[in-house]
């Protein structure tokens, strides 16, 4: 891994197709090697679906698609292509069709498991075999894109509270060579030795979280390379990407660093101050006047202790600056990660309303505080950034004028109902996002519920991929979700005070350098 020693800057892996593959391209390219453009893997499957209802404006898709089903001698690309290709896109109030659920059932396609009989065995648990194509070619196809017609660093970034699509999406990448990978959003232990596996293509188990098991019970989804497409991906030699974990605090990068299973080979050590999911506070929570949760000491990372861990680096939320970068470097990082100074530039997927309503609250003086709050709207429960605009979920009578709908699912909760006289339990998925009453029949508890936000429609929207829904007898786009670090200072500087567009270079070249 001597590439990654050379890496000064990793552009981060923000959203929902906001780091898309144009972005990362765009930052690969420039001084190749010093950088590292990332797309963003968290619902690709969602994305591709979408975009090819749009008409695969530009046909990038079907580039990409032909060339995966060329490169093996298969067909998926064409059928995925095929499944859901609009020619000339669908009409503006048209809904889009969903891509299906990443919902698991029993081997026997079967939602019912019986109680285990004492001690436990694990239980495996499978997947639609048309999910699992789509995601690994998803992956593929957005990883070929990024890497099309240079030799700079491509990265894919993921959410380990995704877990179920992760490993799929993470093949399809690697099958088209990507250069790193990045988890973050929980402890990614097990992964790295994963990602060695399936570089040679052998068979993995995918751990999965199972609400209201018995104790000692263990679900897993069985994963084998060489029985999709007949092992025909599997015929090809691989090189295994860089990994690199991302975490807060020197105990989990410590931890890491001796797992018994395999290290990372480096981290990215992300300040709260951070965009998008952030690690919680340390300690019993407590909020500020605005809800917002309080951070201390106690959440600054010991720079000194990560140094002797002796892997590689990189520091995140709001380094985005030239002086951050020296300052990174002199601490002994191998650089800096950089997120939402990329999220404004022209290469973003970020849709341009909401880049030019954010860059016209700065042309206004909004401060950082008042634009940028951190919210506890997730389902997942981790802290997340919000940019705070008129019309989006942010604002609280927008969140409340939205009917509650879980479709999507990505942060759904797998896990028991309550079992019957038989002893047979239904495995279950739910969502806080989701409607109140289903998630409290659900085994959940209606306090989980107060606030939560649908990111999953949420975060497409904020791409211009939102769902139409009838609301009020109005057929109305599903109300997006932004968001951006704390530290607003390089968007600042580079739109000169919200007057003008800017583009990736630009970034790139305010860093590092000209």
């Amino acid at each position: 891994m001597e590439f990654l020693q050379k890496v000064k800057l990793i552009q981060g892996g923000m959203g929902v197709y906001v780091s898309n593959w144009r972005m990362a391209k765009a930052v690969a390219m420039e001084k190749p090697g010093l950088t590292a453009g990332t797309v963003s893997g968290t619902g690709l499957d969602w994305v591709y679906a979408r975009l090819l209802q749009l008409g695969d404006p530009g046909g990038h898709i079907h580039r990409a698609m032909v060339a995966f089903d060329a490169g093996f001698g298969i067909d998926i690309g064409r059928k995925i292509y095929e499944r859901y290709f609009i020619d000339g896109g669908k009409a503006s109030t048209a809904r889009f069709k969903n891509a299906p659920q990443q919902i698991v059932h029993g081997l026997d396609g079967s939602n019912v498991i019986p109680l285990p009989v004492q001690p436990a065995a694990p239980v495996a648990l499978t997947l639609d075999k048309n999910i699992i194509e789509l995601l690994i070619a998803t992956g593929f196809a957005e990883v070929w894109l990024a890497k099309e017609g240079h030799d700079g660093n491509i990265f894919i970034n993921f959410l380990k509270k995704v877990e179920l699509p992760l490993v799929y999406t993470m093949y399809g990448a690697m099958l088209a060579g990507v250069d790193g990978v990045i988890v973050g959003a929980g402890n990614p232990d097990g992964l790295p030795a994963i990602c060695s596996r399936l570089v040679n293509h052998q068979a993995i188990t995918i751990d999965l979280s199972v609400l209201y098991r018995e104790p000692g019970e263990v679900f897993y989804v069985p994963f084998d390379p060489r029985l999709v497409a007949d092992g025909k991906l599997a015929q090809k030699t691989l090189r295994r990407p860089a990994f690199l974990a991302i975490a807060s605090l020197e105990n989990l990068v410590n931890s890491l660093a001796h797992s018994q299973s395999e290290a990372p080979d480096g981290f990215i050590i992300e300040h709260h101050t951070a965009g998008g999911h952030n690690a919680g506070p340390q300690g019993p929570l407590q909020v500020d006047n605005k809800g917002q949760p309080i951070y201390s000491q106690l959440d600054e990372p010991d720079l000194q202790a990560i140094r002797s861990i002796g892997l590689p680096f990189w520091l995140a939320g709001g380094y985005g600056s030239r002086e951050k970068l020296q300052q990174a470097l002199n601490a002994g990082a191998a650089g800096v990660q950089a997120g939402s100074v990329f999220a404004l530039t022209e290469e973003s997927g970020m849709k341009s309303v909401y880049r030019t309503a954010i860059l016209n609250e700065i042309k206004k003086g909004t401060t950082d505080a008042a634009l940028i709050q951190t919210t506890l709207f997730s389902p997942t429960g981790f802290p997340f950034k919000a940019v705070q605009l008129d019309d989006t979920l942010a604002n609280d009578a927008v969140y409340s004028a939205r009917p509650r709908v879980c479709d999507i699912g990505l942060l759904q909760q797998g896990g028991f109902s309550k079992p019957d006289a038989d002893g047979k339990r239904r495995l279950l998925q739910r969502c806080p996002a989701a409607p109140v009453e289903g998630f409290i029949n659900k085994r959940g508890l209606p306090h989980n519920t107060e606030g939560r936000r649908c990111l999953c429609n949420g975060l497409l929207s904020c791409v211009g991929l939102g769902q139409v829904n009838e609301q009020a007898g109005e057929l109305i786009e599903e109300p997006a979700i932004v968001t951006l670090g704390n530290h607003l200072d390089g968007i600042r500087r580079l739109s000169r005070q919200g007057q003008t567009p800017y583009w990736v270079r630009d970034v790139v070249n305010d860093i590092l350098g000209d």
